[in-house]
């Protein structure tokens, strides 16, 4: 299999169930991490914002940041790491409010 036909599988990838994610809470996403696919927990957090608040999926590891922003897209959800905070694109805080 050649380079290119890995990257094509990764980005044929199925979104999350953003609902599903919201209601339960947690969920444990595939990343690589350090070089390794794994399985790492991330739990949705709150965060105050203005009137409202933000849903986040937190993550304690420290991940390597395009891996994040691709949860982000994955999930339609905003990401939460020691790093900072992803967000999908053309997205911001503020489109969150209230979910």
């Amino acid at each position: 299999m050649g380079r290119g036909a890995g990257i094509a599988m990764e980005t044929a990838e199925t979104k999350l169930d953003r609902a599903k994610i919201l209601r339960e809470g947690k969920i444990e996403i595939p990343v690589t991490h350090s070089g390794m696919r794994q399985r790492l927990p991330f739990v949705v957090v709150r965060e105050k914002l203005g009137d409202g608040q933000v849903p986040y999926l937190k993550v304690e590891r420290w991940v390597d940041a395009g891996q994040l922003l691709k949860v982000a897209a994955e999930a339609d959800l905003p990401v939460m790491a020691p790093s900072g905070k992803y967000f999908p694109p053309r997205k911001k805080a503020s489109d969150y409010l209230g979910l």
